[in-house]
């Protein structure tokens, strides 16, 4: 079988999906960004670790991912010409998803259901971009 004989039916519903993991992950974030920014949370706070950070720079770099994530999420859902490049680039969305799957590995130490829950969901938003069927010119789909 050739390549061209080769092309299993996709649907484009994913995007839906991407949209709304971005949002759950920006929530997320935001939620840990805010807990740990306001002192509430200590995230730093035991020692052997290679790794030392100040818990409120923490807070705000977690609550800032967030925030990009959420209108990267929103931006997805969104109709009109405004948004319609971010519709259709998933590079900003992967840079979010890794950068939080990433800085959720620094606090699995400490609060471990809490972070393996979120890099699930980073996990599962980044396969969501990448086997997102791309349009092709000739009004098909591609992988």
């Amino acid at each position: 079988m050739n390549r061209e004989g080769w092309d299993p039916p996709r649907r484009t519903g994913g995007a839906v999906l991407v949209a709304v993991l971005l949002l759950a992950v920006g929530a997320w974030q935001v939620g840990i960004g805010i807990a740990i920014a306001c002192g509430d949370v200590f995230v730093f706070s035991g020692g052997g670790y290679w790794y030392q950070a100040e818990d409120t720079g923490w807070g705000w770099a977690n609550l800032s991912v967030g925030l990009v994530a959420l209108a990267l999420g929103a931006a997805r859902l969104a109709r009109g010409p405004r948004f319609a490049l971010l519709r259709r680039r998933d590079w900003p969305a992967l840079l979010v998803a890794a950068v939080s799957g990433m800085s959720q590995c620094f606090l699995a130490p400490q609060y471990p259901v809490w972070a393996t829950l979120a890099i699930l969901a980073d996990t599962a938003l980044i396969w969501a971009l990448a086997t997102a069927p791309r349009p092709r010119r000739d009004g098909g789909f591609t992988v």
